[in-house]
């Protein structure tokens, strides 16, 4: 029989088995002795039958339950806590009135409803107008505690979205200390473990390494997500590369702390577990009142690593992403004037970045009063009075007069002790009681867990963006936590401090994209040390690094993709030497480089050499005319993301496979000239293509046989080929071509 079947859920009442499917993948729940149990999770099924037994027998130091005769030390559950027969990483743990850990969830009913709600508003939760959700509910054997664990398919995509709400049922207050979205149990360890670690400077490295007994955990305790690592990662089988074998990734649409464990038991089953990070956190779940973790996303393929970025890509853009705006060129202030911006500055560079093809301005750190250097005013948003002494409209209508867009660079999440709001509001800053507070970069960290400043950010930057009709904005978070303690808070509701805090956050980007819908919003966290599924459900675009050396900021964006899209990612044309790495780049390295994602400049128009300034122009104008592809395209790597970092080659093309660019990016050249041959595997092989305006070849085979790449020209070199499908001879064109970018230096 064919599979042919649209999202939905089946319920078989006489096996108590859910099969959840659509035309690409299978999830399969059974209840078994009252236990929740997975029995599947792959491509799609048109009928579960079970013929992969579930053990049946017990192991020595068994703890005798219900179970039987089978073990909670090895059934595959879907959702475990400690003690209870089951020793694995625990998805939940709640103590009751005496402080003793809640047992066991038994499956208690049921509900299928169309189409995904969040549990809670205010969480970012994926977007599926189409299809159905299954609600389970459980009770543990006291009454105390309902867990509802819910789940969706997205649409046409093998994702599966989890989510679990607790609920109270008893009229004293239960501790909650361990929540995660998912739990997902395996009857091996025959995967290998792939993570984006790093730090500020150097993000999304990719880590690829076997599972082996034991636990691997990946985490955050910064109050952001944080470059140390991504809340997102991959279990791959040992054979799986770009381009064929099995793979299953998760993620968390989630901005703040967060831990992901892999264990390989001493049966050698395997167990993946990802929520809220329990070290900071306790929650105190009152009588009736909901608890919510943030949603999850399970992604499967059995077509490789690039296939299973494919299916994040398009879920992300397409299912999470604020609804499509037209990213626009940008010109940065920051690596021009530093703090030193005034708006005689600004005046002076309009007419030579519109002159660039540049389509968006923004004035970035250093704007507002009191702002010399990091030590400066935050807090208090009103232009300096010394650097613009007309305010910000005036510069913002002389941006617009142009046709350009205005943008501004804020900080709103920080304060500082030398500013005005802190001098009224001291205890709106987040701080432990009776300590002498933990600077970081000057600055402290405003206490978004208080909904009153949540309200004042609200006002403040409405106000903000309204007076000043501005644009853009580059939301940036420079510092993590210390001392995250809110003055407000009774002493045992310290710990949900950190989930309170990123709650406000949603709430006020949620309240300036529904107050502002053309607003393009720009997130940032000294680079990427906040790009995760939570920030991108309310941003528009990730300023990818603070490392503007273009090798290495291919690097990066390489780990990031797999995970997310070209559009998010942010690449600007910037000086050589780097002003981080003092790194000599060719010039045809920096133009081409700086094309993917959203492009820009973030030095100075007005002191571009000659060269310089005509291959930014021709950068710009390529990639006006192949915008499509370059910021909405979709991407495939040729080259395996986690062996030689440093060589990046990335295949992009257009949804029909009609045009196509290769983008590669070197390390050190060899002094052994080695011509360097890759597959391109996803063309149309049924197409003809042209390749750089010169000859032609059939997609099947650019696929199988290959394109050679143009020789490096010293080290850090780069280059960039296109292929546009053909039928008849090539017509002359008026696109701007490579050529005119500037030759190889």
């Amino acid at each position: 029989m064919g599979v042919n079947f649209m999202a939905n859920i089946e319920y078989d009442p006489e096996r108590q088995l859910f099969h959840l499917h659509n035309d690409t993948f299978s999830y399969v729940i059974q209840v078994i002795r009252g236990y929740l149990v997975k029995r599947y999770c792959g491509p799609a099924l048109d009928h579960f039958s079970g013929t992969a037994k579930l053990e049946d027998f017990s192991h020595a130091f068994n703890i005798q339950n219900d179970a039987a005769p089978y073990s909670l030390t090895t059934l595959p559950l879907e959702y475990s806590t400690l003690m209870g027969g089951d020793y694995r990483t625990p998805a939940y743990a709640v103590r009751n009135g005496h402080g003793q850990l809640i047992g066991n969830l038994k499956f208690d009913h049921y509900q299928i409803l169309a189409g995904n709600e969040s549990f809670n508003g205010t969480l970012p939760t994926a977007r599926t107008p189409h299809g159905q959700t299954l609600i389970i509910t459980m009770h543990d054997e006291t009454q105390t505690l309902a867990v509802r664990l819910k789940y969706t398919i997205v649409g046409d995509l093998p994702v599966l979205l989890k989510q679990v709400e607790y609920r109270n049922l008893t009229d004293t207050t239960l501790t909650i200390t361990h929540a995660a979205s998912l739990q997902l149990d395996f009857d091996d360890h025959a995967y290998d473990l792939i993570t984006l670690t790093g730090a500020h400077l150097n993000e999304a490295k990719v880590t690829r390494q076997p599972l082996t007994p034991g636990k691997k955990s990946i985490g955050s305790n910064y109050g952001a997500s944080g470059p140390q690592g991504v809340p997102a990662t991959i279990l791959a089988a040992p054979a799986t590369n770009e381009f064929a074998g099995e793979a299953l990734g998760v993620t968390l649409l989630w901005s703040g702390n967060f831990n992901y464990t892999a264990q390989v038991d001493q049966f050698d089953n395997s167990r993946l577990v990802m929520g809220l990070n329990p070290e900071l956190f306790a929650w105190q779940l009152k009588p009736g009142k909901p608890f919510v973790t943030p949603e999850a996303a399970v992604a499967y393929t059995n077509d490789g690593l690039n296939d299973l970025s494919r299916i994040f890509h398009r879920f992300f853009a397409d299912h999470v992403m604020p609804l499509p705006r037209k990213n626009l060129i940008e010109y940065n202030t920051w690596e021009t004037t530093y703090f030193d911006v005034s708006e005689a500055k600004i005046l002076a560079e309009i007419p030579k970045a519109e002159e660039l093809g540049v389509e968006l301005l923004v004035i970035d750190d250093g704007w507002f009063k009191n702002r010399p250097n990091d030590a400066g005013q935050l807090g208090d948003w009103v232009p300096d009075p010394v650097k613009f002494p007309h305010g910000l409209r005036p510069v913002a209508d002389a941006i617009h007069a142009r046709g350009l867009a205005f943008g501004l660079w804020v900080e709103p999440e920080m304060i500082s002790e030398n500013s005005e709001l802190y001098a009224t509001h001291p205890d709106w800053a987040m701080q432990y009681v009776g300590q002498k507070p933990l600077r970081s970069r000057n600055q402290l960290i405003l206490d978004l867990s208080q909904r009153i400043v949540q309200d004042h950010l609200i006002t403040v930057l409405t106000n903000l963006v309204r007076d000043n009709h501005i644009d853009y904005l580059k939301w940036d978070y420079n510092r993590h936590f210390s001392q995250p303690g809110s003055p407000v808070l009774p002493p045992d509701q310290q710990g949900e401090v950190g989930y309170r805090y990123t709650r406000g956050l949603y709430r006020v980007l949620k309240t300036l994209r529904d107050t502002f819908p053309k607003l393009l919003i720009e997130n940032c966290s000294s680079g990427g040390g906040r790009l995760d599924g939570g920030m991108i459900a309310y941003t528009d675009q990730t300023w990818t690094s603070d490392f503007t050396d273009p090798v290495y900021r291919m690097k990066i964006m390489n780990g990031f993709s797999l995970f997310f899209p070209l559009k998010i990612f942010v690449s600007h044309f910037t000086a050589s030497p780097n002003l981080q790495d003092a790194r000599l780049t060719p010039l045809h390295t920096r133009a081409l480089l700086s094309l993917v994602g959203i492009t820009g400049i973030e030095c100075p128009p007005s002191q571009l050499s000659p060269a310089e300034a005509a291959a930014v122009k021709a950068s710009f104008a390529f990639y006006k005319a192949n915008r499509k592809e370059l910021q909405n395209g979709l991407l495939f790597r040729l080259r395996p993301s986690h062996v030689n970092q440093d060589e990046v080659c990335w295949l992009i093309t257009n949804a029909a496979k009609t045009k196509a660019l290769v983008l590669t990016s070197v390390g050190v050249t060899s002094p052994i000239p080695h011509y360097q041959h890759v597959l391109l595997h996803y063309l149309d092989p049924r197409l003809s293509y042209q390749i750089d305006n010169t000859k032609n070849a059939t997609g099947l085979e650019l696929n199988h046989a290959g394109v050679t790449l143009p020789l490096a020209h010293g080290d850090f070199s780069a280059t960039l080929m296109e292929l546009t499908a053909v039928t008849n001879l090539p017509q002359p064109t008026a696109a701007p071509t490579l050529d005119q970018i500037t030759t190889q230096s």
